[in-house]
C-alpha cells in the first residue's frame, strides 16, 4: 500500500469518530450544561426555601452530579480528595432523595 491508500483507509475508518477539536468541544459542552443545571437548581431551591417549602429534589440533582463528577475524577487522577468528596456527595444525594420520597409520600 502506498501513502495515499493508507490515508484514505484511515480516513474512512475514522469518519464516525470525533477529531481532537470536536472531542474538546463535546467535553466542554457537558461542563457548560452542568453549570446551567446547577444554577437553575440553586435558583429553584432558593425560591422554594423563601416559600417555606422543601427543595430536596434540587439538592439531590446537584449532589448526584457532584458525586459522579468527583468519582470520575478519582478514577482518572487517583487523588484521595476526590474519593472522599465523591462518597460524601453520594451520601448527601441518597439522604436528600430519601427525604424527598419521605416528605412526598402519599
Amino acid at each position: 500500500m502506498d501513502k495515499k491508500e493508507i490515508l484514505a483507509k484511515n480516513k474512512k475508518q475514522n469518519r464516525k469518530s470525533l477529531d481532537e477539536r470536536e472531542q474538546r468541544v463535546y467535553r466542554s459542552s457537558f461542563g457548560f450544561g452542568a453549570v446551567v443545571v446547577g444554577v437553575l437548581c440553586l435558583l429553584f431551591s432558593v425560591y422554594r426555601a423563601f416559600q417555606h417549602l422543601y427543595f430536596y429534589e434540587y439538592v439531590t440533582i446537584i449532589t448526584a452530579y457532584l458525586c459522579t463528577t468527583f468519582l470520575y475524577q478519582y478514577k482518572s487522577i487517583r487523588k484521595p480528595f476526590y474519593l472522599v468528596a465523591g462518597i460524601g456527595a453520594g451520601l448527601a444525594a441518597v439522604l436528600c432523595a430519601g427525604l424527598f420520597f419521605w416528605v412526598n409520600r402519599l
